[in-house]
């Protein structure tokens, strides 16, 4: 992954980080002097981001292995700062040491703010709920997936769902429709984001 992202022209060089507790990719990203010249702020990390994303679609990558965050690192990993071993690769063990408690806390606070997402949506009456919306941010607060992967188009699967996390969603829909969409419905290959909310709607309306 590291070796496929480098190839971003935004991208100088990158640590990819992963907690087997969580499903989801961070990463620190030396920006390249191009992305430091085009962009700032907070422009420069939507840039990074969606260059990422490019190079994932390029090299056929699934959507879990895009990080779903990042910290911006400016100064280079380096000989000089222990970063890269005596070959110049990433000194992985030094990248972890430097940065794991950081990234730690970036996965806690993307952790809390699914969990007031979950709070929010459970709160939602059905006749509140537009349906195809509250189905894409189900979606996302069940896969901690970014907002911006998820789409009607998408499917449940390729957001890095699967039968487990597709029951957690059907139940979630259903504690906020009140009516029960089918986990076959959810991961088939057949069906995206906008067929499930088509199927709920239908269910939905029948009851009503």
């Amino acid at each position: 992954l590291e070796a496929a992202f480098g190839n971003s022209p935004l991208v100088q060089q990158i640590f990819v980080y992963g907690n087997s507790a969580r499903p989801y990719l961070l990463a620190v990203v030396v920006p390249s002097a191009e992305a430091l010249e085009r962009h700032s702020g907070e422009e420069l990390k939507s840039a990074i981001a969606a260059s990422l994303k490019d190079v994932a679609r390029a090299s056929d990558l699934q959507s879990y292995e895009i990080p779903r965050d990042f910290i911006i690192e400016t100064e280079p990993f380096s000989l000089e700062n222990g970063l890269l071993t005596g070959v110049r690769k990433l000194a992985w063990p030094k990248l972890k040491a430097r940065y794991g408690a950081e990234l730690e806390q970036l996965y806690t606070e993307l952790a809390e703010g699914q969990a007031a997402e979950l709070r929010a949506l459970r709160s939602l009456r059905a006749s509140d709920a537009p349906v195809l919306e509250t189905v894409l941010r189900a979606v996302g607060a069940t896969l901690g997936a970014a907002s911006s992967d998820v789409a009607g188009d998408a499917h449940f699967t390729d957001l890095g769902g699967d039968s487990l996390s597709a029951l957690t969603f059907g139940n979630l829909l259903e504690e906020i429709f009140e009516v029960e969409v089918p986990v076959g419905v959810i991961v088939s290959p057949a069906t995206d984001l906008a067929g499930v909310a088509a199927a709920l709607k239908t269910k939905k309306d029948h009851v009503g």
